[in-house]
């Protein structure tokens, strides 16, 4: 993750921040002619006017204590949960997906202004037509559940992929549980 705050007359900062598993990416800064990595955690770098580019150490803390305004603001990361059918329904859920669900519903509760994406999925087996229509109704079905849980429709777009992205590759007209899915993003 990367701040950058950019203001006029003072200079521009750039602080590399881990991403939430703690995985570090880098950034190159470039300015007059000069370039300059960085790739460590809570690193800063301070370009002047004159272009001249400084890199600063930080930790967690002084991020935190410069920062923790801006960082608190920030909206949550996106999330993704799959739901499971049974073959040849819209309706009925596999019984793996009730935990699914529910973790689901407690992250809906604490998300702020969710926007929900849910596109639904078949396994190989049937006809490309009919699966095309029992991947937009198990998405449909999907969106219905979030209105009934509080979610406005407005908030909710659908899909159905029908057998083109399998999740687990067979042969065609080979079923597979794992393909028959719905996959919920929420941002």
């Amino acid at each position: 993750m990367l701040l950058c705050l950019a203001g006029c007359g003072t200079p521009d900062k750039i602080t590399l921040l881990p991403n939430p598993d703690g995985s570090v990416g880098n950034v190159i800064v470039h300015s007059s002619g000069k370039t300059q990595v960085i790739d460590t955690a809570y690193t800063r770098a301070d370009v002047s006017k004159g272009g001249a580019i400084e890199q600063t150490k930080d930790n967690k803390a002084a991020v935190q204590a410069n920062y923790g305004d801006l960082l608190a603001a920030q909206p949550p990361r996106p999330r993704t949960f799959t739901i499971n059918f049974v073959f040849d329904s819209a309706t009925q859920l596999a019984p793996e997906s009730a935990a699914t669900v529910a973790e689901l519903k407690k992250v809906l509760a604490t998300w702020p202004a969710p926007h929900l994406t849910v596109v639904g999925h078949t396994d190989l087996a049937g006809a490309q037509d009919f699966n095309d229509q029992l991947s937009l109704r198990r998405a449909q079905s999907v969106a219905s559940f979030l209105v009934k849980s509080g979610i406005p429709a407005r908030q909710i777009e659908i899909a159905g992929r029908g057998k083109r992205e399998p999740l687990v590759h067979t042969a065609d007209g080979v079923p597979n549980q794992a393909n028959r899915r719905a996959v919920i993003t929420i941002q």
